[in-house]
This record gives structure tokens, sequence and C-alpha cells, in this order.
């Protein structure tokens, strides 16, 4: 920085350049009320954003422009100091922009054989304790922003204090105008009633009036309508907002549209109305249980079911409704017990007046509010119970009556084989004897499977397998005078046959059988007979093969005149099946199908 030098070449210190650039404002005030400045230093304008001209004229008023949250304070200190004695405050003063920002203000009273004055310097205080502050345009322009920005609508209103009801529009926002379509300048002034139509509650509007005139906040939810006529839900916050004027007071008013949310809470009551009706209208007893054993609801059945009134259910325990003696099969709590699930459980409930009565529960678990409820069906199967009883005595009556009848059945099969028998003693003519003999197997065979069905559970099924094996053992007793060595080999699965397959089927074997033995073997003294039973695809595939001689190449099954295979032929059709007869260097094989009826392999 260059300085000016004088006549005798020395340097002048000139301070009021140096002040120019610093942050440091000097100043020269008054004492007085007003404490108006006599001087300042150039550079306040750098700071306060006034010239020095414009601070030290009669009309700029230093005090007014001091915060007036600081402004008491101030003038206390200023009141109060003495000479000789520095102080320090700080406060808030406005910027000529209109902000405010914080000021140290070191100062000291001085006296003069006049009056005492202040002389002192301020900067700006620490940029920390700055604080910004709006003037009155820029904050209603902020103001309006912000309500314009709301998604809710905003109306305020304004009443005479002695007739609050007569309330006029005086502001709506842009979140109003754009959902109900009226524009600013068509409503202002007037009253909100033009929202109301044929659907808003009379009601709720008397509990709006009745706060209004008590000046109470309140809270309200109501239709209003738009300018097309829709109709909306409106949930209105509104309370008074307290103004200096002395006739009139104002109201402010945040109204919501919920009527997405009216709509989700009509169809949710809706549907708690359809499933109560359900549940109401249900023949079981219902019952939702607290995880304790209290019972917290139940419906009109359960009451009817167990003689109490529904005031009376709720709150007892599911023990109370369970006899003493199956105390023990009931859990006192049920937070971790097992739910039936799809099945069905028996339980002994008790009525109010005492009577036990069974019952078939379903039990299953939902959350409400995070906690776990138990719901639970009760069934009374008194009557069920009372029909399975006589089912099964009439079922007993059945299956000792179908006993007796395949016993006697057996019996007087017995009776004519026994018949035969002493006609065969009683016979020499060889050709009669024999055929005495095949009509006493085929008898024999026939009893075999009364006699089977008679010793089985169902009486209407039989195992072929066994059934086959009895009838080998008969057959080789009947054969008294064969010589020959016949070894008989079987590969047989279970399978249960009803009684109407069961009787051709043995015959049919005990023909095919009894054949092998009589023709087969002619010139051998042994032999092998194979019988086979299988199930495939829902038949009965059933073979008998030996290794004798064969048959004779023109054997034609249908040509052949014997009863033995006439009665093949019947039994086949009888059966629905396909015989096949093959024969070779191998010996001859019959070959059976037919389809099963009623159960399969065990």
């Amino acid at each position: 920085m260059k300085h000016k030098e004088n006549d005798s070449g020395e340097v002048k210190f000139r301070p009021e350049k140096l002040l120019e650039k610093s942050s440091i404002v000097y100043y020269h005030r008054e004492s007085g009320d007003q404490y108006s400045y006599i001087d300042i230093s150039p550079n306040v304008s750098r700071l306060l954003g006034y010239s020095r001209a414009e601070i030290k004229a009669e009309d700029f008023s230093w005090l007014s422009r001091i915060h007036p949250e600081d402004r008491q304070s101030v003038i206390s200190i200023l009141e109060n100091i003495d000479p000789g004695h520095p102080q320090i405050i700080e406060y808030r003063f406005k910027h000529k922009s209109g902000h405010y920002l914080w000021l140290r203000d070191e100062f000291e009273r001085v006296a003069n054989a006049e009056k005492e004055e202040l002389v002192g310097v301020f900067v700006k205080a620490n940029k920390s304790k700055e604080i910004q502050y709006l003037n009155l345009e820029e904050r209603e322009k902020l103001q309006q922003l912000a309500l314009d920005n709301l998604n809710d609508m905003v109306v305020i209103t304004r009443a005479p204090k002695d007739d609050p009801l007569n309330s006029r529009i005086v502001f709506v926002n842009k979140s109003f105008e754009q959902f109900t379509g009226y524009q600013s300048e068509e409503i202002i002034n007037k009253t909100p009633t033009f929202l109301h139509g044929p659907q808003t509650s009379e009601e709720a509007l008397s509990r709006i009036n009745q706060k209004i005139k008590k000046r109470e906040s309140l809270r309200e939810e109501f239709i209003n309508y738009k300018k097309d006529g829709t109709p909306y839900w409106v949930e209105l916050d509104m309370a008074p907002f307290p103004t200096d004027d002395a006739e009139y007071e104002f109201w402010v008013g945040i109204n919501r549209d919920i009527t997405k949310r009216k709509i989700a809470e009509k169809k949710l009551a809706e549907s708690e109305k359809r499933h109560r009706t359900f549940t109401e209208m249900a023949f079981d007893a219902i019952f939702e249980i607290h995880v304790d054993g209290t019972i917290l609801r139940c419906n009109k059945r359960a009451c009817e079911l167990f003689g109490y009134s529904r005031e009376e259910l709720i709150g007892m325990h599911v023990l109370d409704l369970t006899p003493e003696e199956f105390h023990s099969k009931q859990p006192e709590t049920f937070a971790d017990i097992t739910t039936t699930g799809d099945e069905a459980w028996e339980r002994i409930y008790q009525k109010k007046d005492g009577m036990k009565f069974p019952t078939e529960i379903h039990t299953a678990f939902y959350e409400m509010g995070g906690q776990k409820r138990l719901i639970a069906y009760v069934r009374d199967i008194t009557d069920h119970k009372k029909y399975e009883q006589t089912i099964r005595k009439s079922l007993k009556e059945k299956e000792t009556l179908l006993s007796e009848v395949h016993h006697r059945v057996k019996n007087n099969l017995a009776i004519i084989s026994g018949l035969l028998q002493m006609q065969v003693f009683n016979t020499e003519d060889e050709n009669l004897l024999a055929k005495l003999k095949e009509s006493q197997s085929r008898i024999q065979s026939i009893a075999m499977v009364h006699e089977k069905l008679y010793s089985s559970e169902t009486f209407s099924e039989i195992a072929i397998d066994k059934y086959i094996n009895d009838l080998l053992n008969m057959i080789e007793e009947s054969m008294t005078d064969f010589k020959k060595d016949i070894r008989v080999n079987t590969d047989m699965e279970s399978i249960r046959l009803t009684v109407g397959q069961a009787i051709p089927c043995g015959l049919l074997l005990n023909e095919m059988i009894t054949n092998c033995y009589k023709h087969a073997f002619k010139n051998s003294d042994e032999g092998e007979i194979n019988i086979s039973v299988r199930e495939e695809e829902g038949q009965v595939k059933l073979s008998v093969e030996d290794n004798g001689i064969g048959l004779p190449e023109d054997f034609s099954i249908e040509q052949q005149p014997s009863l033995g295979m006439t009665i093949i032929n019947t039994l086949t059709t009888q059966l629905d099946g396909q015989l096949k007869v093959d024969s070779g260097d191998f010996g001859s094989r019959f070959s059976l199908a037919f389809d099963i009826e009623g159960d399969t392999v065990e």
C-alpha cells in the first residue's frame, strides 16, 4: 500500500484508508433514547449493506433494526453501563437486504463537558451463531409454496366472532383446486357448505357446528362433492387460528381425501359381515380360543349345542366344557399343541345340564395382531354314533347269517358227495364208477369254496392260491388207484376272487388237473404238472401245463364231446375269459385269462 509523503519527505499515515478494507466497524453514537449515530467508519456498508450517510441520517433507527428477541436485553445493558467500564454484547441486526446477522459489539460510555456518548467497534460474530431470517415477503412466498405443495387440501375461512357458523372462505391451496375442480376465484367469500350434498352426513355436520361454537379443534369424516358432482370421503382436521382481530376469527381446515380407505373399509366390513353370517349359519359349533385356553368368541350353534348363552361361554376355559375324567386328555394351554389338519379328532364334551356327548373336532391356528389364536369346529356326532352302532349290529347279523348259509351249503354238498360215495361202494361198473368219482370231485371243489368263505372274514372273497393248494390235496387224495409218480409244481400270486369267480375257476382247475392225471401220462410212470397263477393289468393269468404225451394233432376243444371239456368251455364263457390250448413235444398247456372283479392283489 502506498502512503502520501509530506513536505519534509515523511510518509503521512491515514487510518481511515486502512479501515475501509477492515472487517471491524468503529462508531460514535449518542447516548439518548434512540442512540443515533454521530459518526461511523465507511466500511460499514461492506458488513450491513447501509452506506455511511444512510446510517448517520436522522431517520435511521438503530434500535428498530435489532431483532425483537434481542432488543430489550441490548437496551437494558445500554441503560446500565457506567462510564469507563467497556461492555461486550452480541445481538442480531437486520441487514439492508432483510436478513439478520449476528454482531459482536464492544463499546464504552464516555463523558464530555456537554453530554455522554458511546464509542465502540463491532464485527460480524462467529458464523456458527449466525441465523438467517427471511423478510416478510420471502416468508409469505415460502408459506404459499409449502401450502401449494401439500397433498392435502387446505381451506382457510374467516367468521365473525359473534357468529362463528357464518364462515367464508378466504384461501384454498392448489391441491384443493386440482382435486375438487373449483378455482380459487370461484369460491372465495363463499361458505363451505357448497361442497355438501345428498350423502353428506347431517350428524357429522351437527358435531362440527357444536365444536365450532365452542371454538374447539375437531376431526370428522363425511362425504363432500366435487364440482362435477362426484362424491368423495374427506377427513377434516380443523382448528381456530388466533389473531389480534377483535371482530373476526380464522379457521384452518386440512382436508384429506380418504375415499379409497373408505371403499376398502366398506369391503372389509362386507367381508366380515359375510363371514360372520357364514359362521352364525354353520351347523357346527365354532370357537375362537386364546392360547391359554380362554374362549374369545363363539357362534350361535355353540350356544345351542352346549346350552350356555354367548355371554356365559365367552371367558370360559375349554376345560369347563370337558368332563372331569377327560381333563388329562385336554391341554391347559394351546400354544404348542398339534392341530388336526385335514383329519378329525373325536372328543367327549359336557353340556351345561351335565349331559356328555361325543364330538368330532377340527382345529387350526391363525394370527391376529401378532398373537396366535386357535379356531375349533365342534360337531355333535351323537346321532352318527347311534347310526354307526345300528349298522355294526346289522352287519354282524348279516355276517352271522351269511356264515350260516355258507356252512349249510358246504354241509349239503358234503351230503351229496357222501351219497355219491355210497353209490361208488355199491357199483362194480368201471365206467359208472369213474363218472361217479368225477362228479364227486366236482362237488367237493364247490364245497371247498364255501368252506373257504365260511372261514373268511369277508364272506365274499377267497385267496385263490390257498384254495388251489387245498384243491390239489383233495385231487391227490381222490386218486387212490393212481400208482404213478406225479410231481405238482406251483407258482402262484395271492389273488382274491369273489365267490362268483372262485366257483367256476375252481371247477375249471379241477377239470384241467384231473385230465392231466388221467390222460397225460399213459406211456410213463412219472411226470410233472406245473400250475401258474399271476395277476397282470387287472387280469388273472392261469395256466396248467404237463410234460406228458400231449394232445392229438387234430385236437379241438370246441369239438370234444366229453363232459369235462364241455364244462371247461361253459365255465370259460361264464368267466368271460379267453382259453388257449397248446400242445407239442413239451406236453400240453391250458391257459386261461379273465378280468378280476373287486379287489386284486393283497
